[in-house]
C-alpha cells in the first residue's frame, strides 16, 4: 500500500515522510504525466502511420483499376492467357487491399476505425467493385467479339466511377488525418502546460517541503555558531531535516552544558589561587556543589582517607548534606569502592549498588544510593582522598565525559587540599621570619639609637679638639681629627636616618592635607647651600597638587630625591632639576629630573636597598635615603621608579593619592625673589 503525505509531514500510514519519500513522490507525479503523455502521444502517431498507409494504399489501387482498364483492352490478343492471368492476379490484389481497408491490417487499422463517416463511403466503393468491375472483369475474361467489345466499354464506364468513388473516400481519410494532427498538436499544447503547471506545484512543494526547512536551519546554525546557543530552529517536520534540526539543538544544548561545567570548572579554579587561611572547608563544599550540579547528581562528597584511625573523614558534601555528614567518619569495610579508587588512582563506577547485595556498603543502605562514582583525589605527591558522586532518585549510567569531568574537580580539590597544607606551611614560616624580622629591627633601632648619641659626642668632641689644640697639631695630626669629626658625624646621620627608616615602618600615619608645592619649597629652601655651591637651577610646575598623606612623609621624600639630584649632578656645566607631575595610564606622577650623572642599569635595581651606593668615596651619604623613599611610598599603597640614562640625568617618578589637580609653572634660580623662597623667579620675567 503506497504511503500518502499530508500537511502535518507524516504519511497517511502513521509513519514519518522522508525526504526522500516527498521527492519520490514529487517525481513519481511528474513521471506519471510525462508517461501518460507518452502512451498517449505514441498512440495517436501510430494511428496517424496507419491512415497514412491506407491513403498510400487507396491512391496505389486506383491506379491498379486503371491497369486493369488497359489490360482488358488487350483482349483478345496474341498472348491472351497471359494477359487474362495478370488480370486475375491484379484481381486478387485489389481485393485483397479493399479487404484490408474495410476490416484492418498489421499496418494500419480499418478505415471505419477512423470514423463512422467512413464506413459508408468504404462500403460503397466495397459495393461498386464486387458488384460492377468484378463481375465485368471475369464476364470479360471468356467473352469474344462484340460481346467482349461491350464489356470493356462498360468496365471503362464503371472505372471513373469507382476512382471517383475511391477518391473521395482518400479525401475523406485525409481530413479525418488532418483533424487527428491538429488534436495531437492541441494534446501536446495541453499536456505541455498541464506539465509546467505541475512543474511548478512540485517546485512549490519542494519549495516549501526542502528548501524553506534547509533555510531555517541554515540560519538556526549559523546563529548557534555565533554563540546563541539557546536558539530553536523552526523546523517542525518528522523527516530527516526536522531530525537534523532537533539533533542541532540537543548538541547545542550539550554545548551550552559543557560551557556551563567549564564555567564552573575555572571558578573553581580561581577560587583556589584566591585560598585564603581557613577557606579550605568553603572551597571544598563549592567544589562539592559545582560536581554535583553539573554530573547532574544527587550528592557529591570529599572524603579524606585517615591512615592512622583506618577510616574515611568526609571533609565536604553538597547542599543540605555538608551539616549532617561533614567530619562524619565511614569505615574501610562499608566503604569498598572508595577503597578501590584510592588503591588503584582509577575512578570506580557502579551503575546498580543492588546488584552487591552481599556486601556492606554505608552510602546504598545509609542514602538509599542507587549509582555511585568514586574519583580519586591525586595531588602533585600522593593521593588524599576520593571524591563520591551519588545518584538517589534515580539509576543512571555515568558517561566518558562524566568521568572525565569529576576527574577535574577531583583534580581541584587535591589542588585545593595542597594549597591550603602549603599555605598553612608558608604563614607559619612567614610567621616565624616576621617575628625574627621585627626582633632584628628592633635590635637595630636599638642599637642606632646607642650609636646616634655618641657618635654625636664623637664629632663634637673632635670639633672641641679642632678649636683648642689645632694650633698644637701638625698638619697630618689635624687631618686625621677631620677625618674623626666626619666620620662621627656621618655615623649620627646614618644612625638618625635607619631610626626614621624604622619609624616610618611601625608608627601610625594618619593622613593629611598636603600642599606639594609649600613641600617643595621647604626642601629647596633648607638644601639652599648645596643648590649654590653647585650653581643648580630648579625648575618647579605651578600649581602642584594636594596629596592625602603625612607632611614629614612627603619631605622625607623630596628631601632625599632632590637632595640626591643636587649631589649627584656630576660635572654638568649647567645643572638643572625640574620637579611637577606628568598624566600616565597609572594616575598622576610627581616627577624629579635632573641631567646629572646618571644611573648604570646594572645598578638600577639595588638603588632602592639599604645601604646601596652609585659611588662610596668621592660624594658623602649614607646610602638609605632612596630605601626611605620607597618605604614611605609603599607606605601609601603607592610607588617609585626611575629613568635614566648614565651622563644624561636620571627622572624619579612617584605615585601618591592625589586630592586636587596642578596648574601652570615656575623657576627658580640661584637669587631670591620679592618674598619667595630663596632662588625663586617666575619663568619669563
Amino acid at each position: 500500500m503506497t504511503a500518502t503525505t499530508n500537511p502535518s509531514g507524516r504519511s497517511r500510514s502513521g509513519r514519518p515522510a522522508s525526504i526522500l519519500f516527498k521527492v519520490g513522490l514529487v517525481v513519481g507525479a511528474l513521471s506519471l504525466a510525462f508517461g501518460v503523455l507518452l502512451l498517449i502521444t505514441s498512440h495517436l502517431t501510430r494511428q496517424l502511420i496507419g491512415t497514412s498507409k491506407a491513403i498510400e494504399q487507396a491512391g496505389a489501387e486506383r491506379m491498379r483499376v486503371y491497369k486493369l482498364a488497359a489490360l482488358i483492352q488487350r483482349l483478345p490478343g496474341s498472348d491472351t492467357g497471359r494477359e487474362a492471368e495478370r488480370i486475375r492476379a491484379d484481381i486478387v490484389e485489389l481485393e485483397r487491399v479493399l479487404e484490408g481497408l474495410r476490416f484492418g491490417t498489421i499496418e494500419h487499422g480499418a478505415v471505419a476505425d477512423i470514423s463512422p463517416a467512413l464506413s459508408t463511403r468504404m462500403q460503397k466503393v466495397q459495393d461498386r467493385w464486387s458488384i460492377q468491375l468484378r463481375p465485368a472483369l471475369e464476364q470479360a475474361l471468356g467473352a469474344t467479339g462484340e460481346r467482349l467489345a461491350a464489356l470493356q466499354r462498360e468496365y471503362l464506364a464503371l472505372t471513373d466511377e469507382f476512382v471517383t468513388d475511391m477518391d473521395a473516400l482518400v479525401q475523406s481519410v485525409e481530413q479525418e488525418s488532418a483533424g487527428r494532427v491538429q488534436s495531437l498538436y492541441s494534446l501536446q499544447i495541453g499536456f505541455l502546460l498541464a506539465s509546467l503547471s505541475l512543474a511548478a506545484l512540485a517546485l512549490m512543494f519542494l519549495h516549501r517541503a526542502i528548501r524553506e526547512p534547509l533555510k531555517r536551519l541554515t540560519e538556526g546554525a549559523e546563529h548557534m555558531a555565533a554563540g546563541e546557543l539557546h536558539t530553536k530552529i523552526q523546523v517542525h517536520g518528522h523527516d530527516e531535516l526536522g531530525q537534523l534540526a532537533r539533533t542541532f539543538e540537543r548538541m547545542a544544548e550539550t554545548i551550552q552544558t559543557h560551557i556551563e561545567e567549564m564555567k564552573a570548572l575555572h571558578a573553581t579554579g580561581e577560587e583556589i589561587g584566591m585560598l585564603e587561611p581557613g577557606g579550605l572547608e568553603g572551597v571544598l563544599r563549592r567544589i562539592a556543589d559545582r560536581a554535583t550540579e553539573s554530573l547532574d547528581a544527587d550528592v557529591a562528597l570529599v572524603m579524606v582517607r585517615h591512615l592512622t584511625m583506618e577510616c574515611w573523614v568526609v571533609e565536604a558534601a553538597s547542599g543540605t548534606a555538608f551539616d549532617h555528614i561533614r567530619e562524619q567518619i565511614m569505615l574501610f569495610e562499608e566503604t569498598p569502592f572508595s577503597n578501590q579508587a584510592y588503591e588503584t588512582k582509577r575512578p570506580v563506577v557502579v551503575t546498580d549498588l543492588a546488584q552487591y547485595a552481599d556486601r556492606p556498603i554505608r552510602f546504598r543502605d545509609q542514602f538509599g544510593a542507587k549509582s555511585y562514582m568514586a574519583v580519586p583525589l591525586v595531588g602533585p605527591h600522593e593521593c588524599r582522598g576520593v571524591l563520591v558522586l551519588l545518584s538517589i532518585t534515580r539509576m543512571r549510567t555515568f558517561t566518558e565525559w562524566d568521568i572525565q569531568l569529576a576527574q577535574q574537580f577531583a583534580s581541584y580539590a587535591a589542588v585545593t587540599m595542597e594549597n591550603a597544607r602549603l599555605f598553612e606551611t608558608v604563614e607559619s614560616e612567614s610567621e616565624t621570619l616576621r617575628a625574627k624580622l621585627r626582633a632584628v629591627e628592633r635590635n637595630v633601632a636599638e642599637l642606632m639609637h646607642e650609636v646616634k648619641a655618641p657618635a654625636g659626642r664623637v664629632a663634637e668632641f673632635a670639633s672641641w679638639l679642632e678649636q683648642d689644640y689645632a694650633r698644637r697639631l701638625d698638619e697630618k695630626g689635624l687631618r686625621y681629627l677631620a677625618w674623626i669629626k666626619n666620620e662621627g658625624r656621618d655615623l649620627a646621620a646614618l644612625a638618625g636616618r635607619t631610626l626614621d627608616l624604622a619609624r616610618i615602618n611601625h608608627e601610625p600615619s594618619p593622613l593629611e592635607s598636603v600642599d606639594v608645592d609649600s613641600v617643595v619649597r621647604e626642601v629647596i629652601t633648607a638644601l639652599q647651600a648645596d643648590r649654590d655651591k653647585r650653581g643648580v637651577r630648579i625648575t618647579i610646575q605651578p600649581g602642584l597638587p594636594r596629596l592625602a598623606c603625612r607632611r614629614i612623609h612627603l619631605k622625607q621624600v623630596f628631601d632625599n630625591l632632590i637632595g640626591n639630584a643636587i649631589k649627584y649632578m656630576g660635572d654638568q656645566p649647567v645643572p638643572e632639576v625640574d620637579i611637577g607631575t606628568q598624566d600616565s595610564d597609572r594616575g598622576l606622577l610627581l616627577y624629579v629630573r635632573d641631567n646629572g650623572m646618571g644611573i648604570d642599569p646594572a645598578m638600577r635595581d639595588r638603588i632602592f636597598l639599604p645601604f646601596s651606593r652609585l659611588v662610596t668615596e668621592e660624594i658623602p651619604g649614607s646610602g638609605i635615603g632612596l630605601s626611605i623613599v620607597k618605604t614611605v611610598v609603599e607606605q601609601y599603597e603607592g610607588e617609585v621608579t626611575v629613568e635614566s640614562s648614565p651622563g644624561k640625568g636620571s627622572t624619579f617618578f612617584v605615585r601618591l593619592p592625589v586630592l586636587s589637580a596642578p596648574a601652570g609653572q615656575t623657576e627658580l634660580h640661584g637669587d631670591a625673589v620679592a618674598g619667595a623662597a630663596p632662588g625663586l623667579k617666575r619663568r619669563g620675567a
